[in-house]
């Protein structure tokens, strides 16, 4: 007979979260509710320590979303996509859990058929995109079209022994079922040690025929080797259960690291300014369901700008990116990067010019030199940026850059007919792509106000 171990649902949902860093929109599916729920809510809680999550409750109502729900307003997700109720007002920020917000199911139960296939899922999933945020939305495995929302999000974690049909293997990021056919513990004796099973003692040394030790030491001998395989298998899995219970501690401190060594620009964030950003994913429209795409100010120097660069690499991780560019492409002219979309990559970029030539050119240098392989880097369109400072000194320009260098910034110098230095961060093709940026750009100090770049490299 085997027996079931109880499960801590939300335990296997922090050990999975610590793991979603790179993801914006996630689905979590199963056929207990109690148990999706709580998984759902382990991920939501470890992703919150360091950036806001929003996550909505579509298995109707379920007990542990129940618990987190404040307040007499019955609206939720449902009234949101059926009537146009704010976002902002069906979401409600869980107290002393980070940027955590918990949205209810509503006033009627989901319309799974009508509700997944909405056209609106794929516009707000942008927007969590696009400003850095999270998205998780709980739903039964078994509820018709949830491959609909699976397919417009990041991927599906699977919680139970259900699959939900049309999904595929590619899009599961994880699959949490119950461990069976684990035995039952042993029973423990008055001291809390595992008791050890009766001896059975053949009967030859019982009846002590034969000339072979006398049946006490047999029996002597078998007890003490069971005590010790039974002590050695105990203290086995003890540690191993140590050992993942470690591991996920020290995700978890990973995860409050990054909060404590962030900017406190970056942490102090006020409700009125979350609630007014999932006002903007509520309210239906692309420009609404994402971050604030700047115009560049100064327009009139879009014909002059020193658009073209070198891409140099790409990286997933920020702390990537800057290695390399504080290494091997340090000594470039107008080294930084920028970001890449829709994956949000890193990309590395060199240079400054305004026409082709002149990029190709420093390519070229590039490949002879060997800081790239042959066949690596291309030439492409960035006229965009973010300004630092204008009216730099020329004789101020490089200690300036070592600062913002020495702080993990990508800030460059472009020089002006005057003499004088702009000094810029990032490089981007479009303003929808710098915008991507602007929250970095916010948590280093700058004001982001997006120009095109002009200047040439020196």
């Amino acid at each position: 007979m085997t027996a079931t171990r109880t499960m801590d649902w939300s335990e296997e949902g922090r050990r999975i979260g610590v793991t979603l860093d790179a993801f914006h929109a996630v689905i979590v599916v199963g056929s207990d509710p109690v148990a999706t729920a709580e998984t759902a809510l382990g991920i939501a809680r470890v992703q919150a320590v360091h950036r806001r999550v929003a996550v909505g409750d579509l298995l109707g109502e379920a007990p542990p979303f129940q618990a987190l729900v404040q307040g007499e307003d019955p609206h939720g997700l449902v009234d949101s996509f059926l009537y146009g109720v704010s976002l902002s007002r069906i979401a409600q920020q869980v107290p002393d859990a980070g940027e955590l917000f918990v949205m209810p199911t509503g006033t009627s139960p989901p319309e799974y058929e009508e509700l997944f296939p909405n056209p609106r899922w794929r516009r707000l999933i942008a927007g969590f995109r696009e400003v850095g945020a999270l998205l998780i939305i709980a739903a039964p495995a078994d509820a018709p079209r949830v491959h609909d929302l699976v397919d417009v999000s990041d991927g599906v974690v699977i919680v139970g022994d259900v699959v939900p049909p049309e999904v595929s293997v590619a899009q599961s990021l994880a699959w949490v079922r119950p461990r069976r056919g684990i035995a039952a513990p042993a029973p423990e004796n008055d001291v809390g040690v595992p008791a050890v099973p009766p001896v059975r003692v053949p009967a030859a040394a019982r009846s002590g025929e034969g000339g072979g030790p006398p049946r006490w030491a047999i029996a002597a001998v078998v007890f003490a080797l069971l005590a010790v395989l039974g002590w050695w298998g105990v203290g086995k899995i003890t540690d191993r259960r140590l050992r993942e219970r470690a591991a996920a501690d020290s995700a978890a401190r990973e995860s409050a690291e990054r909060v404590r060594i962030t900017d406190s620009l970056a942490r102090v964030r006020r409700d009125s300014v979350v609630r007014d950003s999932l006002e903007r994913l509520a309210a239906g429209g692309a420009a609404a369901d994402s971050f604030p795409v700047f115009a560049p100010a100064n327009p009139g120097d879009s014909a002059g700008a020193a658009a073209y660069a070198v891409l140099l690499s790409k990286y997933n991780t920020k702390s990537g990116a800057i290695l390399d560019l504080n290494g091997r492409f340090a000594r470039l002219p107008a080294a930084t990067y920028g970001i890449e979309s829709p994956s949000r990559f890193y990309q590395n970029l060199a240079g400054a010019f305004v026409t082709r030539a002149g990029a190709e050119s420093l390519l070229t240098q590039l490949r002879v030199r060997r800081t790239l392989a042959l066949g690596f880097g291309s030439v492409d369109n960035f006229p965009l940026a973010f300004l630092v400072d204008s009216g730099v000194p020329a004789r101020e320009a490089a200690p300036r850059r070592a600062w913002y260098a020495a702080r993990g910034l990508p800030v460059y110098g472009l020089r002006q007919p005057n003499g004088s230095v702009r000094l810029y961060y990032g490089a981007y093709t479009n303003p929808e792509q710098a915008a991507l940026a602007v929250p970095g750009v916010r948590e280093a100090g700058i004001r982001p106000l997006l120009v095109y770049r002009i200047g040439r490299v020196f």
